[in-house]
């Protein structure tokens, strides 16, 4: 304790690097007489939070919640009322640390301490939106969706309870005609003003994102069209890169439009380097990559991801990191560029991590994923665990963890001779992505026509004849955008 006093009165305002966390520590061994000297007590709170800061910049989250949490037990009883503006920081600086550290029920406990303690919106906000990602993480869908919604009403934001798809089918064009009349260097010199705004933005995209995971598409899109025009109207900020990838993500999937996403995509990388946001970029690319990597070569987006997954596992944004393993191992799983038995070890690697990460999300997908490989190896016999994936009660027709649900059941089925089982889950997915725009509906297209081409050898049959036609037409339209990855397949069916 002494040697600590004596390290910090001589450090006492100086850059000291991970020192600080040495004299934080030799200090706390006097936490008794700390607790005694009243003019002590906030100075080592703060050089706590210091240390638990300087921990949090180096990516070391458990050891800046230790920090933090030391920090906390030195504030007296009263301190929400006599030093409010230290427990409004650090509450929120123990939260975010809890939450990269995966703690996160202990990580819900402080924001709603903040909660209840917060003297206004404007205070409660980060805290509201912590708890809207820890949710996402948790799987907790719709407690996150309900969160943003209930902000952004107190934030003047009118959030309807349900939109027509004919709502949706006018605003997607209207948003993509705004954004070619105002995209470009004036738009992009303009910075939004006003922190509220930049709130709305940011909650509308979280919103969005949480919509997409379990609601129909058409709820997504609306949101996403909505933040969009906002930030087309009031100019960019940190949020703009984001919702603009959102964008182009929900018109991918329409095959006319594939350009465009392209395009639009593109524009929201090149914005995003404008800012300072690398908390953001495993998103960014995971939506670039889901709405128009297969534009692109598979083992270049594969690496990518993988990049993301570091990143983001090392900045505390687990669950992101984890959805884009799940992206890059679809992309292998269709690349067919990783062999199996290798495919299926990386699988069981990361589903261990998600026993520390608990990404309860991404852990359904990639069950999904595991199930798919296990079945293509040696049809589950040898290589299947207990743990299985189905869809939930909680989710909507329409939603992506039905879809991907469908998916899989299609390419399994596929594979393993199951013909009408295959029909039948080509004929969900088609309902899903209807145009081709998407790769997964290209690939399940793909194998449902040589499904059918198959079926047709044992009986002729004129509407599945017909059938067949439709898809090769559609993977025409496919192979149009995506030469290299789809004109293979497309030319197999047409042979």
């Amino acid at each position: 304790y002494n040697l600590g006093r004596v390290m910090h009165s001589v450090c006492d305002g100086k850059d000291v690097g991970d020192t600080i966390l040495l004299i934080a520590s030799q200090i706390y061994h006097g936490k008794e007489s700390i607790m005694k000297n009243d003019e002590l007590r906030i100075p080592i709170v703060k050089l706590n939070m210091a240390a638990g800061m300087k921990a949090m910049e180096s990516c070391r989250h458990k050891t800046a919640y230790s920090y933090l949490k030391a920090a906390w037990s030195l504030l007296p009883d009263d301190c929400w009322g006599s030093y409010y503006d230290i427990s409004l920081r650090l509450n929120f600086m123990m939260a975010s640390a809890a939450n990269s550290s995966c703690e996160y029920d202990d990580a819900e406990l402080i924001l709603q301490r903040i909660l209840k303690e917060a003297r206004s919106t404007k205070d409660k906000l980060p805290s509201y939106y912590l708890l809207s990602q820890i949710f996402q993480a948790q799987g907790k869908l719709a407690d996150a969706y309900g969160t943003c919604s209930s902000i952004l009403s107190q934030l003047g934001e009118t959030v309807p309870e349900s939109v027509t798809p004919e709502t949706v089918g006018a605003m997607i064009p209207e948003t993509l005609r705004m954004y070619d009349q105002v995209y470009g260097d004036d738009w992009l010199a303009t910075k939004m003003e006003g922190i509220t705004l930049h709130n709305v933005v940011k909650f509308y995209a979280a919103m969005a994102t949480s919509a997409f995971f379990f609601k129909v598409s058409h709820i997504a899109a609306y949101l996403i069209c909505k933040v969009v025009q906002l930030s087309l109207q009031n100019g960019v900020c940190q949020h703009t890169p984001l919702a603009l990838m959102q964008l182009a993500d929900i018109i991918s999937l329409d095959g006319n439009n594939v350009a465009i996403s392209h395009r639009i995509a593109n524009n929201a990388m090149a914005l995003s380097k404008k800012f300072n946001i690398s908390d953001q970029n495993a998103e960014l690319q995971l939506i670039f990559f889901h709405a128009v990597g297969h534009l692109e070569c598979f083992h270049s987006g594969i690496q990518r991801l993988r990049g993301c997954f570091e990143s983001a596992l090392s900045s505390g944004n687990a669950n992101m990191g984890f959805l884009c393993v799940q992206q890059l191992i679809l992309f292998s799983i269709i690349s067919g560029g990783k062999e199996l038995t290798s495919l299926l070890k990386e699988i069981d690697y990361y589903l261990h991590l998600l026993q520390t990460y608990k990404s309860e999300m991404t852990r359904r997908f990639l069950l999904n994923s595991r199930e798919t490989v296990s079945m293509l190896i040696d049809k589950g016999e040898a290589t299947s665990i207990e743990a299985q994936e189905c869809p939930g009660a909680d989710t909507e027709p329409g939603n992506v963890i039905l879809n991907m649900f469908y998916f899989h059941r299609a390419f399994q089925s596929y594979w393993l001779g199951f013909s009408e089982r295959c029909c039948h889950f080509a004929q969900k997915c088609a309902v899903a992505f209807p145009k081709p725009g998407r790769l997964y509906g290209t690939q399940v297209r793909f194998y449902h026509g040589l499904n059918l081409l198959d079926m047709l050898k044992k009986k002729t049959n004129a509407l599945r004849r017909k059938e067949v036609d439709e898809v090769i037409a559609l993977m025409k339209i496919a192979a149009s955008h995506a030469d290299s990855n789809i004109r293979n397949k497309l030319e197999l069916l047409e042979a």
